[in-house]
């Protein structure tokens, strides 16, 4: 009897880590459970993601991939706007900018009608995706926001192997500016968002939502 209470505890004490509040840092796995960098090695689980934003009902937000998608790429087509709702040479406005997926949805459908080939009408956005499904190009505020954590998302990368860290890079958002030359806005290795020409060479690391 006394086996059978210590094994029901266990069991209780597991469902309620896996139902409880989501924390930043954590590590998405992929049965869509959250296991704490500390906690992986013995987990036996399979990582997808690091936690890098919960909203306020503790079990939903948005996870970085564990590699790059893409290294020193431009973002696309210089000559064309993919989304319409862009924003002018403000970093302040783009720092709101969190609806990435939205965007994305918008710049796949956009190529498809005209019709485009989206790895090179949006390449940023194309590599992105190409992680799989569910995974996106972030938005510049998202970028802002991941970047905030950095040191938490870079403790549990390095409790996974073959991940690689966010350190030293410029990365690609999918916000495009619209301000004389058709531009993007990067997340810069120390954390300034710049409006960049979309023919200069970035970083793509994807996210996802959760």
């Amino acid at each position: 009897m006394k086996r059978f209470l210590i094994i029901m505890l266990m069991f209780a004490s597991g469902f309620s880590y896996s139902q409880g509040n989501v924390h930043v840092g954590e590590i998405l796995c992929t049965d869509n459970s959250f296991v704490s960098p500390d906690d992986f090695a013995s987990s036996g689980k399979t990582a997808l993601g690091i936690v890098f934003f919960v909203d306020n009902t503790h079990q939903h937000g948005w996870a970085v991939a564990l590699t790059d998608a893409g290294l020193e790429t431009s973002w696309g087509d210089v000559g064309s706007l993919c989304y319409l709702n862009s924003y002018n040479n403000n970093p302040q406005q783009v720092n709101s900018d969190t609806i990435g997926y939205a965007r994305c949805d918008s710049i796949v459908r956009t190529a498809q009608g005209i019709p485009r080939d989206l790895s090179t009408y949006a390449t940023a956005v194309n590599l992105a995706m190409q992680a799989g499904s569910g995974w996106f190009l972030p938005s510049i505020g998202q970028l802002v926001i991941l970047y905030a954590n950095i040191p938490e998302i870079n403790v549990a990368l390095d409790a996974i192997q073959g991940s690689s860290k966010m350190n030293g890079r410029q990365y690609w958002s999918c916000t495009e500016e619209n301000y004389g030359v058709i531009s993007a806005w990067v997340l810069n290795y120390d954390g300034a968002v710049i409006a960049t020409p979309k023919g200069t060479s970035a970083s793509v690391r994807a996210i996802r939502n959760f």
